[in-house]
């Protein structure tokens, strides 16, 4: 666990930086913060999922599976919405880890306990997650109702994309540990 999959820096020593590594894993307080909150975002991301696939269920049972149909301007409007919600969420959640964070650094981050940094951390991280799977959620249901509307095949693919981008995206222990990694370090708060 010492090597960080997910770091844009160098390399990392655990022994410098008391993060994820020989350290972070011994906080008992710290480890149990961490899986609190990525359980707490691993229900919202496999809600946020579940819709998606039980709307695609209903469309499926209403439609008989019949997807014969040609794109017209609905599939059309709807796969544009989808790549246009597709580059939000690559430039949406970013502008709002920025922002959370420094605002959390002008509020006095620096003095805090390493637990309440991890804790607010982990606060950012969710809510980011949860925008970004709204984004991609939004166009999923969009290209869905598409799909119901015009029969067209080519929304499922456009639905099956955005699926395995948010299956990608799932949060686990490790992904947010090492972001809250990164990003503390990147801030020197650590």
């Amino acid at each position: 666990m010492d090597y960080n999959p997910y770091s844009v820096g160098g390399e990392i020593n655990p022994t410098t930086t008391g993060l994820p590594g020989a350290t972070f894993a011994t906080s008992v307080r710290t480890m149990q913060i961490i899986a609190t909150s990525v359980r707490t975002m691993q229900i919202i991301a496999a809600a946020l999922m579940m819709g998606v696939l039980m709307f695609l269920g209903v469309v499926l049972i209403t439609t008989a599976g019949k997807f014969d149909g040609n794109p017209e301007f609905i599939t059309i409007i709807a796969a544009g919405f989808a790549f246009l919600m597709l580059v939000n969420h690559f430039v949406i959640p970013p502008i709002i880890i920025r922002a959370q964070l420094k605002q959390a650094v002008a509020a006095g981050m620096h003095q805090k306990q390493d637990d309440e940094k991890i804790l607010e951390c982990c606060g950012v991280y969710q809510t980011q997650l949860i925008v970004g799977f709204a984004l991609l959620g939004r166009a999923a249901f969009f290209n869905l109702v598409a799909m119901m509307v015009e029969h067209c095949a080519g929304s499922i693919a456009v639905v099956t994309l955005l699926l395995l981008l948010m299956a990608a995206k799932f949060p686990t222990r490790d992904k947010v540990s090492y972001w809250i990694q990164d990003k503390l370090r990147e801030r020197q708060l650590m």
